[in-house]
């Protein structure tokens, strides 16, 4: 009897244990189904430059999901190629994007949404970034308005020292130029004067030997005088000549 009573109490327990597994299940299943039927939450963006120097800065942008979930952001402006980031949030939904990326001048859109298992949320509110360039980019190599502005600067003063030392070089070229001409011009000058200077002294001397010591007479006077012009004549048209260039140079 006590034996049945035993066998009768343990078949009751396990039936009472089953019951209790089966309604936490039934609840495990009826709670899963809620949460799944719930729509996945929109990311929040919360840190993002107003305005971003795209040549100086890296981008940085901060923001929380769900935890572990997949965020995908992307940044948009008509016109332009958009630009897109993937990354994981941890075990806090804490997700950051730190990367160096060119965004062209103007004012770029950001939003951001996310995928946990099979599920995507919608979009994010977008979030706006004024992307200021401060140089150009060439060859996909970034080069700052102000370092071109130092090459230009630093080409141009090369340039005008250049200019400088070739004029400075072509002055002296031709003042060296110049004394050598106005030297040779005086030496062809003072030959030419002795030449005719020593024709005129004949003369003059000639005319002595013939007066041989008498007075002269008006005619002899009257060509000593001219002999002495044609001297005074000669000094001054050899001086007015080395003026004139001297002048010239």
């Amino acid at each position: 009897m006590n034996k049945k009573l035993v066998i009768l109490s343990v078949f009751i327990f396990s039936i009472f244990i089953y019951s209790l597994s089966f309604a936490e299940t039934g609840d495990s299943t009826q709670n899963s189904n809620i949460v799944h039927d719930k729509p996945l939450f929109q990311p929040y963006i919360s840190i993002s430059p107003d305005i971003f120097y795209p040549l100086e800065e890296i981008l940085y942008l901060e923001g929380r999901a769900e935890p572990n979930s997949l965020v995908m952001i992307n940044i948009l402006k008509q016109g332009e190629q958009p630009v897109r980031f993937t990354v994981s949030a941890d075990s806090f939904g804490e997700w950051v994007v730190n990367e160096k990326v060119f965004l062209s001048s103007g004012n770029w859109e950001v939003r951001a949404r996310q995928q946990v298992g099979q599920e995507v949320s919608s979009w994010s509110n977008p979030r706006n970034i004024r992307s200021i360039v401060t140089g150009v980019n060439v060859f996909g190599i970034n080069i700052r308005y102000v370092v071109i502005a130092s090459v230009v600067l630093i080409f141009l003063f090369a340039i005008f020292s250049i200019s400088i030392y070739f004029r400075k070089k072509i002055a002296k070229l031709k003042h060296g130029l110049m004394e050598k001409h106005l030297k040779e011009t005086e030496e062809r000058f003072h030959h030419g004067f002795e030449e005719v200077r020593r024709g005129l002294m004949d003369q003059l001397k000639d005319l002595a030997v013939s007066s041989d010591g008498r007075s002269l007479t008006p005619e002899e006077i009257n060509k000593r005088d001219e002999i002495l012009r044609e001297l005074e004549k000669l000094e001054k048209g050899l001086e007015h000549d080395i003026r004139d260039i001297e002048k010239r140079y």
